[in-house]
């Protein structure tokens, strides 16, 4: 049988993964930077958003196999 190699630069990668959910947490971060939210909030928010996104997006990629 021949092996089917994904691309390194799909989602099948945990790495790849992980670095949307930066991104995405990091731009969502960065909304909130203008506002007049605590410190404190503002990281819970970046937290949320980065383990959501982490989170939907591996369960897509298992939904599609």
């Amino acid at each position: 049988m021949t092996e089917q190699h994904e691309s390194r630069w799909s989602l099948a990668h945990t790495g790849n993964r992980v670095l949307l959910a930066v991104i995405a947490a990091v731009l969502i971060a960065c909304l909130c930077g203008g506002t007049d939210l605590p410190v404190g909030t503002q990281l819970v928010i970046l937290l949320v958003v980065g383990g959501v996104t982490y989170a939907l997006v591996t369960l897509l990629h298992r939904t599609r196999r």
